[in-house]
């Protein structure tokens, strides 16, 4: 335990033992600058260090967010011009970015590496604090905007990194209305503003804007200092003290963010957005509340319950009510609680015109419905439940749990210095309200914040055809006026200017500049290989693989059935299936009470399908379905009769139900696929080449929404075929031959689950069906999807191994090299992208893909070139060490219980063996250039394949079809 006498420039404010977190909370106060800090002192090795600044916008320029990528572009004690990439591929980081919010702006890192967690908290706070900004005006242009003309010849031009990215976040209809009802509703506040930045307001930034918001905000008097885990805090207290704090005076900083006054009327504000083609439906129609305080944890926790009781769960009321209205196709709804006045927000996709005021009386009556008849008190108890597993299990995925911690703490902090550890405990209010079901809490918070709340507006967002190529056009006109009007000098400054841009982008940082970069040396790296833990048993008949890791007394359980001989034409069916599983009635269960019986007897209940490379053989895979229980151990047999009655007993005859799923399914996919452009199109130039991702397509990508969107529109006509082929491709499933079992915990799974495993196995399916394995036939398509989006997603993939080029480990190592220096210089800093990236995968397939990227053609001639830059490639030895490094902190990414359980059953049914990732960590140590050089072939093979698809504005690819064999919409 921490004692005051260890922080003598710090004032001791408060100390709290935080059960949920495993140890103890302190806040303190710099003495000198008035500076907050919050520490969590845990066992936790995966150390987390974070620095925030209330930044709140006053207009739409996007200052605080293009501020966030220019401070990490070198600074007075690392003046490199990029030292985010040289920590990020030179560091054993578990986590490093930045991030813009509304209000305001957090760069946070972590790592379980003591000497590395210093070395990245050293280099983030001289970025913050003393960043090269002030010397270099290049920085502003490249990161935020600039006029990119090359010859007087030449189309005048804005071009920038945060410009880029923003046309990209503008193109999507979600983003945009989230955006609308911000400012709908907070009007009067700093919220009304686009933090991010507006496209169209970016080049209204001057650079004097830009440092007078810097000098403003980025004090220690405005920080929030926030360190969690195993950490020396004396230590490292003490150097952010001397090396930062102490040579700063206190200063009054304005950033209070301004309550938005109270609505005495709910107000209107209607928007569009961008389609390609006509559409009759298309229509967002939202109703938005405020919805109380952001310190106030227990409203918090109550109005996500009513979220996911009146909203989310499957066959939730409310959202019933919309759908049975005929109102659109898909309801959502969101709190957000990040931001000083929380928000509560209802949203009908894909509805019709003129239904404005039917949707308002519908969503009204319905919660006045719930409100004076009551609510389903199970169902509620059902999510308290719910959550309070899901805050006990504390598994945030590939995020630092001290991450998440330190995020939700700045949603009371930043506020509140008062409350730095508010929202530190979740269960002990999940308890209070567990207390209130019963007494008509629920229902009054129904008539508090949206029946009689009227801080509320109607925000409508409707489709109009063209409307970025019509504000593309307009823009274009209005900067070939502004040439025209430059005289001889003004022009070719403006050359002159994009000039000197392009050479300080291309120039390197200088080895002095780079060396002052903290790194570690390969001796820090372990050899070792994480083991797997595979132990085979057989449970009830049945092949099951146990992983022993230590889980808290949660039993993980996954029911992996091969598909691997289910037909070609069943294929789109079986996800099908994960989509209508939980969400149509079974023989027991209306699906609405199907979902409170999960989340009041276990964990958990969820399905996906998936597929594995089988090592052993050239392009051979396996796919499966897969079906994931999570419960505590006296809870297995009430998780085993709910997994029997969904998988095996829900109706599949429910036309009206069927024809919900699927349209409200299409709607997603309709925003899921632009918004991840870059991974669809990936995947789609590998399913020209490689079976395996021609399955995957057919599965879950382009291919499977194609279907999709046929089955929406003739749903009527090929309902009875749906039906028909959903039982078959469960009968071909789910069959005893088809099953392993996956189980991670410290249990006797024997004892644990012989019985209930003999039952279940009784019950699958043993009557014949058709088993054949798809024979697909491949084809290079080299398409280009047209959506309504401002920038692209450009791929190209192939095969790089042949005789002689098998898969090595040193193509990590590559990756690295290619993330973070050729693709990173090319696509992004010079191209303008947000993103670039690639991979190479063990069965001999890469790709290079972009997000938000401005370009095509420009973008495909650098892949082309990627051989020739790793046949003439150069990198001392400093530099391999840190590219080595960079890739070893991939692999080493701490894991949870269940994620190091599914790390090992991939293994098991891939054929994976430690002595192959042994092999693989050896290859990526014993890299050197010569080794990278040798890989030249390899991209050269990948490369020859000549696979490009991309997904992107529909004037772009119009304008360069040459490169493609087909252009298509996306969306129709």
């Amino acid at each position: 335990m921490l004692k005051e006498t260890d922080f003598k420039s710090y004032s001791f404010v408060q100390k709290e033992k935080i059960d949920e977190l495993n140890g103890y909370g302190y806040v303190l106060e710099h003495k000198k600058t008035g500076a907050r800090v919050l520490l969590i002192e845990n066992d936790d090795t995966n150390k987390v260090f974070s620095i925030a600044f209330r930044t709140p916008p006053a207009d739409d320029t996007g200052v605080a967010h293009i501020l966030e990528h220019s401070v990490l572009c070198g600074s007075d004690k690392f003046p490199s011009k990029d030292p985010f990439i040289e920590l990020a591929k030179g560091s054993l980081n578990t986590f490093l970015n930045a991030m813009t919010y509304p209000d305001k702006t957090v760069y946070p890192i972590a790592s379980c590496n003591a000497q590395d967690y210093h070395n990245l908290m050293h280099v983030y706070l001289d970025a913050v604090f003393h960043p090269n900004i002030y010397k270099r005006d290049e920085i502003l242009k490249q990161e935020g905007w600039h006029y990119e003309i090359a010859d007087k010849d030449d189309e005048l031009k804005f071009n920038g990194v945060v410009y880029n990215e923003m046309k990209g976040v503008f193109s999507s209809p979600d983003d945009v209305l989230a955006r609308k009802i911000q400012e709908a509703l907070l009007k009067d506040t700093p919220y009304a503003f686009e933090s991010g930045g507006d496209p169209d307001a970016i080049p209204e930034l001057t650079r004097e804007k830009f440092l007078e918001f810097h000098s403003k905000y980025y004090h220690p008097s405005n920080s929030y200092i926030y360190l969690y885990g195993d950490v020396d805090f004396a230590r490292e207290l003490a150097f952010i003290d001397e090396e930062y704090l102490s040579h700063y005076e206190k200063k009054t900083v304005d950033s209070k963010v301004a309550m938005q006054e109270a609505f005495k009327a709910p107000e209107t504000l209607k928007d569009t957005y961008s389609v390609s083609e006509k559409e009759e439906e298309g229509v967002y129609l939202s109703y938005n509340v405020a919805a109380g305080d952001s310190c106030d944890n227990e409203r918090g926790l109550a109005m996500q319950i009513l979220d996911y009781v009146l909203f989310t769960m499957p066959g939730a009321p409310v959202r019933k009510k919309l759908i049975d209205a005929g109102l659109g196709k898909d309801v959502d709804s969101y709190y957000d609680g990040g931001i000083q006045q929380p928000l509560f927000s209802v949203i009908v996709k894909n509805a019709k015109k003129g239904n404005e005021a039917l949707f308002i009386k519908t969503l009204e009556e319905a919660l006045r419905e719930q409100a004076e008849n009551g609510l389903n008190k199970k169902a509620i108890y059902s999510a308290i439940n719910n959550y309070e597993f899901k805050y006990r299990e504390a598994d945030f995925g590939r995020f630092p749990k001290g991450l998440i911690y330190g995020l939700n703490f700045l949603n009371s902090w930043l506020y509140d210095d008062t409350k730095a550890l508010e929202l530190a405990d979740s269960l002990t209010p999940l308890a209070r309200l567990k207390e209130k079901v019963e007494t008509g809490y629920f229902e009054q918070l129904i008539k508090e914040s949206f029946l009689e709340n009227t801080h509320k507006a109607y925000v409508y967002l409707y489709p109009e055809v063209g409307k970025n190529e019509r504000l593309e056009e307009e823009l274009k006109e209005q900067l070939a006026r502004m040439k025209d009007k430059l005289n001889a000098k003004q022009l070719n400054y403006l050359i002159e200017d994009t000039k000197k841009l392009k050479e300080f982008q291309e120039t390197p940082s200088t080895q002095e500049e780079l060396e002052k970069i903290p790194t570690l040396d390969l001796s820090d790296i372990s050899r070792e290989v994480l083991p797997f833990k595979n132990k085979e048993v057989t449970i009830g008949g049945t092949t099951a693989v146990v992983h022993e890791y230590h889980t808290n007394g949660i039993v993980y359980s996954d029911f992996c059935f091969d598909m691997s001989e289910l037909p070609e034409e069943l294929i789109p069916y079986a996800t099908l299936l994960t989509e209508i599983y939980r969400y149509v009635d079974t023989e027991h269960f209306s699906y609405n009470d199907l979902a409170t019986e999960i989340n009041l007897k276990i964990g958990g209940l969820s399905f996906q399908t998936g597929m594995n490379v089988l090592v052993w053989e050239k392009d051979a895979y396996r796919p499966y379905f897969s079906v994931h229980m999570k419960c505590m151990e006296n809870q297995v047999a009430d998780g085993m009769s709910l997994l029997k009655e969904v998988l095996l007993s829900s109706k599949m005859d429910n036309k009206k139900r069927l024809k919900e799923i699927i349209s409200e399914l299409r709607t997603k996919m309709d925003t899921r696929i632009p918004a991840a452009g870059h991974v669809y199109a990936a995947n789609r130039a590998l399913s020209y080449i490689d079976p395996m991702m021609k399955y995957k397509d057919t599965a879950e990508g382009i291919g499977f929404y194609e279907f999709v969107k046929k089955l929406d529109k003739n749903f009527d006509s090929n309902a009875d075929l749906l039906m028909k082929q959903l039982v078959r491709a469960q009968m071909c499933i789910f069959r005893k031959e088809n099953l392993t079992l996956s189980l991670t915990g410290e249990f006797n799974f024997k004892s644990l689950m012989e019985g209930e495993m003999l039952q279940f196995n009784r019950m699958l399916y043993d009557m014949p069906c058709v088993k054949t394995v798809p024979a697909f036939v491949l084809e290079k398509k080299n398409e280009g999807f047209k959506t309504a989006s401002k920038v692209q997603y450009v791929a190209s993939a192939g095969c790089f191994e042949k005789e002689g080029q098998e898969y090595h480990g040193a193509l990590k190592v590559l990756k690295t090299i290619f993330s973070y220096d050729y693709l990173w210089v090319n696509v992004r800093v010079t191209g303008g992208a947000y993103g670039c990236m690639c991979n190479f995968s063990r069965n001999g397939y890469g790709f290079f893909t972009s997000y938000r990227d401005p370009n095509l053609s420009a973008t495909l001639d650098v892949y082309k070139k990627a051989a020739d830059y790793v046949r003439n490639f150069e990198a001392g030895k400093r530099d391999m060490t840190k590219y080595i490094i960079g890739t070893i902190s991939g692999i080493d990414q701490p894991l949870e219980p269940s994620a190091l359980g599914e790390r090992s059953f991939h293994a098991y049914q891939s054929g994976i063996t430690v002595e192959m990732i042994q092999k693989e960590r050896n290859q990526v140590l014993d890299a050197t250039e010569e080794t990278i050089r040798s890989l030249a072939d390899y991209i050269e093979s990948m490369m020859g394949a000549g696979t490009v698809c991309a997904i992107g504005n529909d004037r772009k690819l119009e304008e360069e079809k040459e490169m493609f064999k087909q252009v298509c919409s996306l969306n129709q």
